[in-house]
């Protein structure tokens, strides 16, 4: 049997595959995990004031902050930024505090399509009732109009839920989509290049545009992003044909707890040219993808590996075999930057896009 006649069928398992939960994943990555994550001074704020009301205390740093915050909304001034581990302890918080709310909707006036955001995101999260639901979407437009990449998300999910318009609107989400995923916004980008690979949502089919914005969303450590990027270069998918690119990905994916990332390194290995001299290397992500697989992978990976091996000299790697240490790979900060306040939200994560074969 010749190695090139599997062909991509390694790959085809992994699409075969079913969303599971991350950590060691058996099966695909987790196509609706949201990689963006919000760190505000309004969520800050709205922390601190809870921690303070519910008499749990709070250190002079954080009230001295709260207390410039306060200041500054009163002074029609920006928000100052909390600390560093103060907006960690913020992240993704939606404000609940009646006192919050108010400020937020002060710094909203002033000018802040943040406070906006999060004024309106409160009403959806049913964490108040002072507002209607007409008057939330009111302030998520106008955070959106106003340049803020979130709230463009948001209000792009809400017309392809239905929630909207009380049906799909795929049409109206695109612009604003893509205004996000021109900001940076990780999740914007994943989802505008899943308009561009599937072209069944009111656009043509563009999969080298696809395909760039999921290398983008790749880049800042989107993990469903990372499989299609890799499933593309290696199929040859509308992009020139990189299995070197595909099996990069492929092991950053494993490194991340994907095991879909050891059938599709197989996959890229088994196309190279050099494929025979690299049969250690196959057999171990072969078995990698078989004990950590789920029970599809497990089992069509079994019945895949004697064809593999009948192509080899041998049929198993070396004992406690580990493909060899490659060069190691650059790292890359890339960063969401709002057009109003000009505040960025940066990851830094390897990249796999430059070669770190050598």
């Amino acid at each position: 049997m010749r190695i090139g006649g599997l062909l991509f069928a390694c790959v085809w398992i992994a699409a075969a595959g079913t969303a599971t939960a991350y950590q060691r994943n058996g099966s695909m990555p987790e196509i609706g995990t949201s990689h963006f994550h919000r760190s505000n001074c309004h969520g800050a704020y709205d922390l601190v004031f809870a921690q303070a009301k519910s008499g749990k205390g709070i250190s002079n740093e954080d009230q001295a902050w709260a207390e410039s915050y306060e200041n500054a909304a009163k002074a029609k001034q920006p928000c100052p930024e909390p600390s560093a581990a103060l907006a960690a302890r913020a992240t993704d918080r939606t404000i609940e505090t009646e006192d919050a709310l108010s400020f937020a909707a002060t710094y909203g006036d002033n000018g802040d399509p943040v406070a906006y955001f999060e004024v309106a995101n409160a009403v959806f999260q049913g964490k108040t009732t002072k507002l209607t639901g007409p008057q939330a979407w009111s302030l998520l437009v106008d955070s959106a109009n106003k340049g803020y990449a979130h709230a463009q998300y948001f209000e792009a999910l809400l017309y392809i839920n239905g929630t909207a318009m009380g049906k799909p609107d795929y049409a109206s989400a695109l612009p604003l989509l893509e205004k996000a995923a021109a900001a940076g916004h990780v999740d914007a980008l994943f989802l505008a290049g899943n308009y561009y690979y599937d072209g069944s949502l009111g656009v043509k089919k563009d999969k080298p545009k696809a395909f760039d914005y999921f290398r983008r969303a790749a880049e800042r450590g989107h993990t469903y992003a990372t499989y299609l990027a890799a499933y593309m270069a290696n199929d040859g998918d509308g992009i020139k044909t990189d299995h070197a690119l595909a099996y990069r990905l492929a092991r950053n994916l494993d490194s991340q707890g994907e095991v879909v990332g050891a059938v599709l390194a197989a996959s890229a290995l088994l196309q190279m040219k050099d494929a025979k001299t690299r049969e250690d290397e196959v057999l171990y992500w072969f078995d990698t993808a078989i004990r950590d697989g789920d029970a599809k992978i497990k089992e069509q990976i079994s019945t895949m590996r004697p064809q593999v091996v009948a192509a080899f000299k041998r049929a198993n790697a070396p004992p406690e075999y580990h493909p060899r240490v490659w060069k190691s790979c650059p790292m890359k900060t890339t960063c969401l930057v709002d057009s109003i306040k000009g505040i960025r939200q940066c990851t830094t994560n390897k990249d796999y896009w430059n070669d770190c074969d050598g």
